[in-house]
């Protein structure tokens, strides 16, 4: 079980970053068949937090939320660039 995000909307592992591809179009919506993993391939850090790009691997749908206060953001780098190269290359 992964606990709530006290700030944001948690799609992911805190430990892991992997996601579900549950929403379509609009974050919460829900609604997409996929229902596939998802995986981190980059993050931007900004003034406001760092902001997460993932991939699912079935269908290739790209989609971004922001970090959590709790996720591992130390294992994050290394998580991402052994996703990006899997699902990019």
């Amino acid at each position: 079980m992964i606990p709530p995000a006290k700030w944001t909307c948690r799609n992911h592992c805190p430990y892991c970053f992997v996601s579900l591809h549950l929403d379509d179009k609009i974050p919460g919506d829900r609604k997409s068949n996929c229902k596939w993993k998802m995986f981190p391939i980059e993050y931007i850090i900004a003034n406001w937090g760092i902001k997460i790009t993932f991939k699912c691997e079935k269908c290739g749908h790209i989609h971004k939320n922001k970090s959590a206060e709790d996720d591992d953001i130390i294992k994050l780098d290394e998580i991402a660039k052994k996703y990006k190269n899997l699902l990019l290359n």
